[in-house]
């Protein structure tokens, strides 16, 4: 497998924000967070013990989700973020749907093991079939279309074996699947027939992987968060050595780039680059984050404590966005003149081109392919020092490779690889 051409430069910052956290449990239960998710103008916790609940004010008041979920252990809870897209939610007591103010169960026929911690409702046939759950111990499960919440389950587990048969998180496209397991990342593209190991940069700890993100590829593991532009390229740490049990992206205005980048588990983290990334202050709060989540205004964040007894309690904590790009603001001192990598990459249409200027001076950045010759000038002129963000729509273009340069006076500060796919 071919070695990364582009390097990540990552900066852990410690910093003190100013605002304290703010807890919102009023209505909940008193067990561990297992998710956190923004589902149409509602925000939705699932809990390990009691059940999944919502909120309508930032939440300020939680009251139980409509239905009777016959099992209220809840390892985790996916949503597709349409409008009309009901919630998947696994449990120790198998996959159900909650759509229209109830649950519905899809345990179906032929799932052996009801321990799930990860399912979808929307496979593309192959390997994982129309439908896929990933159990706890038992690898997947695939299911066909007959009918409506019908299933009939069957393991689809070639290539999956030990700690591999854990299934912490997935995603299914039309072209790739990929596992998040125990046993690292497992792949299978187009119409392969067996699941593939692709963990190289991984070892120890880092093959227990709890959450993966998608859009970039990043993984939260037991030995670090760890990044990588495609998936037939190399794992490279972002902060190794922590344990890491949630991280995500999203779009922002609030952000000088138009996103930000969380990453939960020990500690938390945040970067508007994926190369700067400073750590929160969590002000003394015990226990580590198992869920988390950011809506237009609120960072939300889900604790799990360990107690003494044995037993496993929780709380949610919100913060504003805005709260943590003023801390970013504060330590502009240390801002240098860089390029950083275009997001997404590998990226189908457009992507954004973000870079810092330590001092004024006249800016160049253009776009060229794979032999050299130039395909587009993004910016041509003077410019103040601090972050900026272009989107390069590359929709004309062929799929394949082109590098984008940034040239400040007459220095050319640094040249990028990005890829274009169909």
């Amino acid at each position: 497998m071919k070695k990364l051409t582009i390097q990540l430069a990552i900066l852990l910052c410690a910093t003190t924000l100013f605002a304290q956290w703010v807890p919102v449990n009023n209505g909940l239960p008193d067990y561990p967070p297992t998710t956190l998710i923004a589902w149409v103008d509602t925000v939705v916790v699932s809990t390990y013990g009691g059940g999944i609940y919502l909120t309508y004010d930032n939440g300020e008041n939680w009251s139980e989700m409509p239905g009777t979920l016959p099992n209220l252990f809840v390892n985790s809870i996916q949503f597709g973020g349409g409008q009309f897209d009901a919630i998947g939610v696994s449990t120790d007591g198998g996959p159900f749907i909650c759509v229209n103010g109830g649950y519905i169960d899809c345990n179906g026929t032929g799932l052996t093991n009801n321990n799930t911690n990860w399912w979808s409702g929307y496979g593309y046939g192959g390997i994982t079939g129309d439908a896929v759950v990933g159990t706890n111990g038992d690898g997947i499960f695939v299911a066909e279309y007959t009918s409506p919440f019908i299933y009939d389950w069957a393991p689809s587990n070639p290539g999956l074996t030990g700690n591999a048969l854990v299934i912490n998180d997935g995603l299914v496209g039309a072209e790739i699947a990929v596992l998040a397991t125990d046993g690292g990342i497992y792949k299978a593209e187009g119409n392969e027939t067996e699941w593939t190991p692709y963990n190289n940069g991984l070892s120890g700890d880092a093959l227990k992987v709890n959450d993966l993100a998608f859009g970039y590829y990043m993984i939260s593991t037991d030995g670090g968060l760890y990044f990588s532009f495609d998936l037939n390229e190399d794992w490279v740490p972002v902060i190794p050595d922590e344990k890491f049990n949630v991280s995500f992206y999203m779009n922002t205005d609030i952000s000088p780039t138009g996103f930000m980048v969380y990453a939960f588990g020990e500690n938390g983290y945040y970067s508007q680059n994926f190369e700067t990334w400073t750590q929160m202050d969590f002000g003394g709060m015990e226990g580590e984050v198992t869920a988390a989540m950011a809506d237009s205004t609120n960072l939300y964040i889900g604790f799990t404590i360990d107690g003494k007894d044995g037993k496993e309690s929780g709380g949610i904590y919100r913060k504003p966005l805005e709260q943590f790009i003023t801390g970013i603001e504060n330590h502009s001192a240390t801002i240098s003149t860089v390029l950083h990598q275009n997001f997404p990459n590998p990226f189908k249409g457009s992507t954004k081109i973000s870079y810092s200027l330590s001092n004024p001076g006249f800016v160049s950045l253009k776009v060229y392919d794979i032999v050299g010759k130039e395909i587009q000038t993004l910016t041509n002129q003077f410019q103040t020092n601090g972050t900026y963000t272009i989107s390069f729509d590359a929709s004309h273009l062929d799929e394949g490779i082109y590098f984008y340069s940034l040239q400040v006076g007459n220095k050319t500060i640094e040249t990028k690889r990005m890829i274009m796919i169909r």
